[in-house]
């Protein structure tokens, strides 16, 4: 697992994935993805709310997809491409977004010199926005790898859902779940509350409001403000080691990352986010460990979700984190 990990331009062969039908890799340049991690310097939003440009981005989707697919990286000869059932764009347009949007219009060039101005067309090629802002009207017409079609990716047709990217800390997603507590918090949820002008609907904002106080729910509302300072995010997950459920509400967008640090911190999410697509829900029974509420029904009572966490049997809590 170390050497996989690393960030070799060539990882060893038991770090990739056999793919399921025939998908390779076009490569538009090391500037686009390798040096865009390498050249690029982190993101402090706020104290202890620090994005850096390195595989543990949490919307770096891209870079994991990138490591596991075979063949090596580096292919840029579009004729070898010819026939391809699928072929993956390696252009970190989420790395971009946040950490380099100056490398944004080149890349797109890049890739149209390479693959032909009618890349964009047929559903072959596909392109990673691993941040729900990092669309580019460019990548319109391929297949998106999305956490959700907000913001700038709304409308996208067609796209595949991915997770955020959740790799630490080691103890959260070792092999082996995380030892076990003292779970005394029914309901747990700490997040900052969106602007009414991005999230409408105030679904988060109600449900704060509404839970704050009650006896068996542990909220608290963060800030997103200039100069806020976070908590450590290590003190954030042990929280959720001592919640049952974690509830998931929209906020900016209607994906959130707590949804999957939730599950690996055996945590059962409560989402409210209609509309949303969860990954993998072809292979995933989502309601095997996760609940759903829609928007209406947490917005015209929110403490029915407390009803209806509290009425669900012990038998059937154990095995959602089982």
């Amino acid at each position: 697992a170390a050497r996989c990990e690393k960030s070799a331009r060539s990882p060893p062969a038991e770090c990739r994935r056999r793919a399921p039908c025939d998908l390779r890799v076009f490569d538009p340049g090391r500037a686009f993805h390798r040096d865009v991690i390498l050249q690029s310097r982190p993101r402090e939003w706020a104290k202890n709310n620090v994005d850096a440009p390195n595989r543990h981005f949490q919307n770096g989707v891209e870079w994991w997809v990138h490591r596991a697919l075979p063949p090596p990286a580096g292919e840029r000869n579009a004729s070898a491409l010819v026939g391809a059932r699928r072929v993956f764009v390696a252009a970190y347009f989420s790395y971009m977004f946040i950490f380099a949007p100056h490398k944004v219009p080149a890349a797109l060039s890049s890739i149209e010199a390479g693959l032909g101005a009618g890349w964009r067309r047929g559903g072959r090629n596909v392109v990673a926005h691993g941040h729900p802002g990092a669309c580019v009207g460019g990548t319109s017409g391929a297949v998106r790898l999305l956490v959700d079609d907000c913001s700038s990716c709304g409308g996208s047709r067609p796209y595949i859902a991915v997770p955020y990217v959740v790799s630490r800390p080691a103890w959260l997603v070792a092999a082996e779940p995380p030892p076990g507590r003292n779970r005394s918090i029914l309901l747990f949820f700490r997040g900052h509350l969106p602007r009414v002008s991005i999230e409408s609907r105030s679904v988060r904002r109600t449900m704060l409001k509404a839970l704050a106080g009650q006896p068996d729910a542990l909220v608290e509302a963060a800030t997103a403000r200039p100069g806020a300072s976070y908590e450590p995010h290590g003190d954030y997950l042990k929280k959720m080691l001592r919640a049952t459920f974690c509830l998931s509400p929209r906020g900016d967008t209607s994906s959130s990352k707590r949804t999957y640090e939730s599950i690996a911190a055996g945590c059962i999410p409560v989402i409210i986010a209609d509309g949303l697509r969860l990954p993998f829900e072809r292979w995933l029974d989502w309601t095997a460990f996760s609940v759903r509420v829609k928007e209406a029904s947490a917005l015209a009572d929110p403490l029915s979700v407390l009803r209806t966490l509290r009425a669900i049997p012990a038998a059937r809590v154990a095995a959602m984190q089982a």
